[in-house]
This record gives structure tokens, sequence and C-alpha cells, in this order.
């Protein structure tokens, strides 16, 4: 039979030290407990407890030392491994130095908010996120605006204590004032945080009527967001401490404002560019115009050169959106769109055939270009 390697079982190297062998355990104990593994229970426990005999004499440098030399069944007779009880004197006394981490997977820990009325863990409170509804003029010169949400603040009867005025606390009855119980599971013991106080070792008299003895409540509140102009929709703004209370007088959490912007009716949004479409006559394309367009900062002139094609772009310097955290600005990209006139009257129609009389295939480079490279694919017709 093939000697066991301890170091092997718990996953380290043969150099590793003692917080690495307390990592390593820590997860495969994890891992492999019988009460959380997916899988054949029976199994589990074997690994279980050939996990539990790795870390015992891996972590004492005496036993460690001894097999290194003489290797697992070389230990055997020396007192180096328990050879009863399924390889442990007492399971549970290995694991007190990991107790709340099994409180954690059992849901014994003295998280915030149990009727326990725990104080031994102080616990950040939940962030809040809120989505806003801005408009393009918002995100361009900045806003401040104020939201409501909703947030667990302290309880104004018991002032966050979760007891009921007048009263306070007593020793726990479940665990005697310890904090922690021994929870028989099978074939092993694990010493954990008690699930009565949550670690406090006392509980509550009376909880209070309000809270329910958790110590928050739900207020709505009002709270100022200063909007930064050139932010971007999807970014969010956070507002450090203004998400809900702590729990055990931990910090509060964070509220993230997350930028939504609405639809607008004329401008595009384009990174730090506004594009706004522009529709204009066949005679303004082709004569040229000067027509009043606006932008974010009042009227504009626009002059449309002669000639001017379908979709082309003409670029306005410094009339986009502001650079979040610069004093600079993106463009205004106007795309103009010739609109072919329907519904014309007979002189207007007279007036086009006197053009098209006039007009050449040179003044229509497209045109020529294409009906150039019609001619080498035409054939007879059907």
């Amino acid at each position: 039979m093939a000697d066991k390697d301890l170091y092997a079982t718990l996953g380290v190297s043969r150099t590793a030290n003692a917080d690495e062998l307390k990592t390593a355990f820590r997860n495969k104990a994890k891992q492999f407990h019988p009460d959380v593994h997916v899988g054949d229970k029976k199994a589990a426990e074997e690994k279980f407890k050939e996990i539990g005999e790795a870390y015992q004499i891996l972590s004492d440098p005496q036993k460690r030392s001894i097999y290194d030399q003489v290797g697992y069944e070389g230990m055997k007779g020396r007192g180096g491994s328990q050879q009863h009880g399924g390889g442990f004197e007492d399971m549970g006394d290995m694991f007190g130095d990991i107790s709340d981490i099994f409180g954690d997977l059992f849901g014994f820990g003295g998280g915030g908010g149990r009727r326990s009325g725990g104080r031994s863990r102080r616990r950040t409170g939940d962030d809040i996120r809120y989505d806003s509804a801005l408009t393009l003029e918002d995100v361009a010169f900045g806003k401040t605006e104020n939201v409501e949400v909703g947030r667990k603040e302290a309880c104004d009867t018991c002032k966050g204590t979760g007891l009921k005025p007048g009263t306070g606390r007593t020793t726990c009855k479940t665990c005697g004032g310890a904090g922690k119980v021994r929870q028989a599971s099978g074939f092993f013991s694990v010493v954990t945080t008690c699930p009565a106080c949550g670690g406090a070792g006392e509980t509550a008299e009376h909880h209070c009527d309000d809270c329910g003895g958790t110590g928050v409540r739900m207020k709505k509140r009002k709270i100022e967001v200063k909007v930064p102009a050139g932010v971007e929709a999807g970014q969010y703004i956070k507002l450090s401490g203004e998400g809900h209370t702590g729990i055990n007088g931990g910090n509060s959490g964070d509220l993230y404002v997350v930028v939504n912007l609405k639809a607008h009716e004329i401008y595009k949004r384009d990174a730090e560019d506004i594009i706004l479409d522009v529709p204009v006559t066949i005679m303004q394309a082709v004569l040229g115009d000067e027509i009043e367009i606006p932008t974010l900062y009042g009227n504009y002139k626009l002059k449309i050169p002669a000639g001017t094609q379908n979709n082309e772009e003409l670029v306005i310097k410094g009339k986009g959106m502001a650079v979040l955290n610069s004093q600079s600005k993106g463009d205004m990209r106007v795309i103009i769109h010739v609109e072919i006139p329907k519904g014309i009257n007979s002189k207007l129609k007279d007036a086009y055939k006197n053009v098209k009389v006039l007009e050449s295939e040179d003044n229509y480079e497209a045109v020529k270009r294409a009906f150039r490279a019609f001619k080498k694919y035409k054939k007879g017709v059907e």
C-alpha cells in the first residue's frame, strides 16, 4: 500500500508555512464538509476526516518533523497519528479556530439584522442603486437635483439597538454566555458561533416593537446629486455613505446614481459630438444657402455650400457636448438630407423640365460613373 501524502491531501507544497496550511485546510474543509457537500455524503465524510488528520499532523511542528522523516506509516506507534475514533481524539477541538467559517456555512453567524440581538459583528450597510432619467441638456451643462430613495436607517425608537426602550440584555441561555456552541453531526462535532446570540453571549430581554429587533427601519430620503457636465449614459455617480445604514455600528453603504438619458427630439449624441439632421430642398443644395439652426448654446447661421450632396456632413466646431472634467467641448455634426419634392404643380414641373434640358451628364459625377460601368454589363432586351 502506498504511503499517504498529507501535503497532497491538503493541496500544498512540502515547504508550505503555517498560514498556507491553514488556508488550504479551511478551503478543503468547506468543500468536503458532509453537511454542505453535494454528492456522495459517505465519501465526503471520509475525505473530510483525511483532510482533518493531515492538518492535525502538519500544523504541529513536532508531528510534521516526524512525518517528513518517516512518512505516515512510519508514524504509527510514535503518537503522531491517533488510530481510533476515525482518526481524531476530538474533532471539535481541531475546528475551534475556524468556527466562524462553519458558522457562515450553516447560518450560525452573527450577521446584522437577526432577531438574536447579537452585537458581535459589524456589517457595512448595503448599497443603493438609483436609475436617473436625464435630458441631453442636463448632462451637457451639468445639473444638481434631489433624488428620492428608500433606505434603511437607525430606528428612532430604539436608536439602532434593537431593544425595547427600558429593557436590556441577558446572558444567552443557549451558550451560557460563551458565544459558541458545539454542534454534533454524526461521527464528529464542530464548535460554531451560537445561533441564538450570534456570538455576543447575550440576548435581548425584549425586541423593539417598531423595528422587530433589527435596529433599522425603511425611510424615504431626498438626497442632493450633482450631475457633472459631460457624463455619459451608463456611467454612475457614487455618493459615499448615502446607502443603507450599517449593522451593529458598521459603516453605511453607498448610493450609485446610474446615468440614463431620455431620447431627444432633434439631437443625437456620439461621445462628445452632437448630431443634427437637417433637411434641405434641391435648390438649396444646388445653389447653396444660409439657414439658421439651433444648437445647445443658441442659434447658429449655417452656410450650405453650392453643390452640397445628400448625407454630406458639415461640422461646427465647439458646439457639441462638454468633455467630462474638462473645459473643452466636442463638435456639432450637421447631416444634410436633400429632399425630393412631391406633389409639384404644372408650373414647377415645367421649370424642372427646362432645367433637365440645360443640365448635362457632367453635372452628375456619380451618375456618369455608374452608367459608364453599366454599359459593360448591358445585354439585349428580353
